[in-house]
């Protein structure tokens, strides 16, 4: 099972792209979220879209994540998410 994300800009060209590590650290930080928590909406097993509202709120997910979880791909989806909402672009995730 694996989990990639794709940056897309406001007409859904792709800005990046990139997938979870072999650690599935994604995949664990969205599975593992609270139910009150926007990424625990985020499928594995088939597409889900965030618009730049709730990437907003994915950021402060992100951002609250303790230092010693925070790893290079969640700091690539924290990246995506603040240039998904600065540009009201969309954050795809692709469950596998």
């Amino acid at each position: 099972m694996s989990l990639g994300v794709r940056v897309l800009d406001g007409g859904r060209r792709i800005q990046s792209e990139f997938v979870d590590d072999d650690e599935q650290s994604l995949l664990r930080f969205c599975t593992g979220a609270p139910e009150t928590a926007v990424r625990w909406g985020v499928s594995q097993w088939r597409e889900t879209l965030f618009n730049s509202k709730q990437a907003y709120q994915l950021i402060r997910e992100i951002e609250e994540t303790p230092a010693e979880l925070m790893t290079p791909v969640l700091q690539l989806l924290l990246e995506g998410a603040r240039w998904v909402h600065r540009r009201s672009g969309y954050l795809q995730f692709l469950g596998d």
